[in-house]
C-alpha cells in the first residue's frame, strides 16, 4: 500500500510527516507498508510544514481484510467428562470480515456446523479428538485439536465387593503398580479391591504402572457408589431395588439409607 501526501504552500512544502492514529510513522512525501498485515489497519494522516506554518490532512482509512487465524477451542466442562454428561465445545477466530462458518471435526470426519457443538448425552464412542474450522471469503483455518478423554462410569450399589486390575505393556515387564484416587496414592499391586464399597469409596482411579524405563498412567475409572433404599411402611420395611417385580404398600413413613446412616426427605412415591 502507498499513500501519497500533496499540499500547496508558499514557499513549497518540503516536511511532510505521517500518523497512524497520533503515532508518528515516518516522513517523506509518500509512506509505503510493502507488505501489510491485521495490525496496520487504522486511521493515517499526513502532516505538511513550511516555514510559516503546518496542517493536517484529514485520515484516511486502511481497513485491512485477512482470512482467519488464532483459531481456538475450548471445552466445557473443563474437569473430568463423566459418560452421560453434557459438553459444550466453542470456537473462537478473528478474521476480517468475521468469521461466519464455523465447522467442526472429529479426526477427520465432519460432525457439526456452527460457532458451538454440543454433546448433550456423552458416550464412550464420543471420545476422541476434535477440531473446528474458521472461514471467512479470504480463507479458512482449523484449530489445534482438543482430546475429550470421558471417566468410565461404574454404578457401584453399597455394600458390594469391587476389584480394580491394571494390565501394561513393556519391556522388561511392569512389576510395579500403584493405586491413585484422585491424585492420592493408595496401594500398590496389579489388583486393588474394596470389600465392603462405601459412599466415600466413590471417585477417580487410575493405576500407574512403571519398569526401569519410565512410568505410565492409566485413564481414570470413575466409581459412583449409590446406596441401597431400605422404605419403611406401616407394614414392614422393604429394601428397595429397582430391578424387584415387588408390590410396596401405598403408605410410605420413612426412606433411609441401608446400611442405616442418615434419613432421606421422602417426597412421593409411587
Amino acid at each position: 500500500v502507498t499513500l501519497t501526501c500533496s499540499s500547496d504552500g508558499n514557499p513549497p512544502v518540503k516536511i511532510y510527516t505521517w500518523f497512524k492514529g497520533s503515532t508518528s510513522v515516518g516522513e517523506g512525501k509518500i509512506y509505503s507498508i510493502p507488505n501489510i498485515r491485521s495490525e496496520d489497519s487504522g486511521e493515517y494522516t499526513c502532516q505538511s510544514q513550511n516555514h510559516h506554518g503546518e496542517r493536517r490532512s484529514t485520515a484516511v482509512q486502511i481497513n485491512v481484510l485477512y482470512p482467519p487465524k488464532r483459531v481456538s477451542v475450548s471445552i466445557s466442562p473443563s474437569a473430568d467428562i463423566v459418560e452421560g454428561s453434557s459438553v459444550t465445545l466453542t470456537c473462537r477466530s478473528d478474521g476480517n470480515p468475521p468469521v461466519k462458518i464455523f465447522s467442526w471435526f472429529k479426526g477427520p470426519t465432519s460432525v457439526g456446523e456452527g460457532k458451538i457443538y454440543s454433546i448433550p448425552n456423552i458416550r464412550s464412542e464420543d471420545s476422541g479428538e476434535y477440531t473446528c474450522q474458521s472461514q471467512n471469503h479470504h480463507g479458512e483455518r482449523r484449530s489445534t485439536a482438543v482430546q475429550i478423554n470421558l471417566l468410565c462410569k461404574y454404578e457401584i450399589l453399597e455394600g458390594s465387593s469391587v476389584t480394580l486390575t491394571c494390565s501394561s505393556d513393556g519391556n522388561p515387564p511392569v512389576k510395579i503398580y500403584t493405586w491413585f484416587k484422585r491424585s492420592t496414592s493408595l496401594r500398590e499391586g496389579k489388583t486393588f479391591s474394596i470389600p465392603n464399597i462405601r459412599s466415600e469409596d466413590s471417585g477417580e482411579y487410575t493405576c500407574q504402572g512403571r519398569n526401569d524405563h519410565g512410568e505410565r498412567r492409566s485413564t481414570a475409572v470413575y466409581l459412583n457408589v449409590t446406596c441401597k433404599l431400605m422404605l419403611r411402611y406401616s407394614t414392614g420395611t422393604f429394601i428397595f431395588s429397582p430391578f424387584s417385580r415387588r408390590s410396596y404398600p401405598e403408605t410410605l413413613t420413612e426412606v433411609l439409607c441401608c446400611p442405616l446412616r442418615e434419613s432421606i426427605p421422602v417426597i412421593t412415591v409411587h
